[in-house]
């Protein structure tokens, strides 16, 4: 947050950049090798492909990056052309800046690692391997050790039967932490 406060100069402003489809971080290189200041906000997710479950970065704006500009860096030729880059947000000859509070929250959110935690109401606050409780049904008073997500309001989830555990799908409403 400390190196924050620094890049932070009174004639530096922030402006939105729009970026190709899912070409967010390689734009975000060819900004840094040009000397440019930029911040592709992160957060982390589980991808599903081929019966694998990966934890992997993605954008918190997907398909935008944001500039921190000074008045002699904003060459919207050289911003606009860049690699993976379809240029800066505007409105026809007006760039609208991004307010510095509104990056200063977005980072305000980050952990250590620089990413953003973002906490779903649909998912009911659970982690992988936490404890939960189901709550409704016919499983009632069971608990298990919640997995992951399936779709959009199901839950996997290890219970112990038999003296194994037991992968389990149920509603993400029947649940509560255990």
């Amino acid at each position: 947050m400390l190196k924050f406060r620094e890049e932070l100069r009174v004639d530096r402003q922030w402006f939105a950049v729009r970026t190709q489809p899912k070409k967010e971080f390689l734009a975000r290189e060819h900004y840094n090798r040009q000397g440019f200041s930029s911040y592709l906000p992160l957060v982390r997710v589980l991808r599903r492909h081929a019966r694998k479950v990966d934890r992997v970065f993605r954008p918190l704006f997907s398909g935008y990056l944001f500039l921190h500009l000074a008045p002699e860096e904003m060459n919207w030729t050289a911003i606009g052309s860049t690699i993976g880059s379809i240029g800066p947000v505007r409105f026809g000859d007006y760039f609208p800046p991004v307010p510095d509070l509104f990056i200063e929250q977005i980072r305000h959110k980050e952990n250590e690692e620089g990413i953003i935690c973002l906490k779903s109401p649909e998912e009911g606050y659970f982690r992988p391997g936490q404890k939960v409780a189901i709550v409704t049904g016919e499983l009632e008073y069971l608990e298990g050790i919640f997995q992951c997500k399936r779709g959009k309001d199901r839950a996997l989830i290890l219970m112990d039967m038999l003296s194994r555990q037991v992968p389990t799908t149920v509603p993400v409403s029947a649940l509560k932490t255990a």
